[in-house]
């Protein structure tokens, strides 16, 4: 555990959980998710994407943003933090956050570092660059499972007030898509309603820019 370096929930007495989900590879299971959480009436969740997905994909991750929901950092490449150097990190994390924000707007300070891989030195790096790492204490495992009831159980009863919910939306894993919305009528009947990483952390809403001004 992490404690106050790495956030994988939020205190809080109000029953409000967030749904956050990994995109790195595909096209189509992405899109079907976008729609699936529309069609459920979710309007609020939080996707970490791959610099390089987004680069590959601008139509889905802008739509994404346009949608309504948070984008945050997945990494550029999809590699391990933890085997690469400090300055292979800080390039990998610009490159990331260069890509959203060329591509939508969107400047995001947020990232969950690839497959979850951590340690002191990777956090203190982070930190060093002024990053808020979000990782999850609920993990749904769907990239495991091809069964939708292990997925669901992975979830339902393991929710909390303020607890971070891990998914995945990435080719072929159509599981996750079968998963959600079991998940969200069963959080929904345990009365939970779903906000954003930053609405979980108190953050006000960023407004994306239209102009395009140079990086930094």
């Amino acid at each position: 555990m992490y404690t106050n370096r790495v956030i994988q929930h939020v205190p809080t007495n109000q029953k409000k959980i967030a749904l956050t989900i990994n995109i790195a590879h595909g096209s189509q299971v992405p899109m079907k998710m976008l729609f699936l959480l529309r069609r459920l009436g979710v309007t609020k969740a939080t996707f970490f994407v791959t610099g390089k997905w987004a680069e590959l994909n601008p139509r889905i991750t802008k739509k994404i943003q346009r949608m309504g929901y948070e984008l945050a950092s997945h990494g550029y490449r999809h590699d391990n933090y933890t085997s690469h150097s400090n300055a292979w990190i800080k390039q990998d994390v610009h490159s990331a956050r260069k890509a959203i924000y060329h591509i939508t707007g969107v400047r995001t300070n947020m990232i969950r570092t690839p497959s979850g891989d951590i340690d002191d030195r990777v956090i203190k790096q982070l930190l060093k660059m002024n990053q808020t790492i979000v990782h999850w204490d609920i993990d749904s495992l769907d990239w495991k499972f091809t069964r939708t009831a292990d997925i669901v159980r992975r979830v339902i009863p393991h929710a909390h007030p303020g607890g971070i919910v891990l998914l995945h939306a990435c080719d072929p894993w159509i599981q996750s898509l079968k998963a959600v919305p079991l998940i969200v009528n069963g959080l929904r009947k345990q009365g939970y309603h779903f906000v954003t990483i930053s609405e979980l952390l108190g953050k006000r809403k960023r407004k994306s820019s239209n102009r395009r001004q140079r990086f930094v």
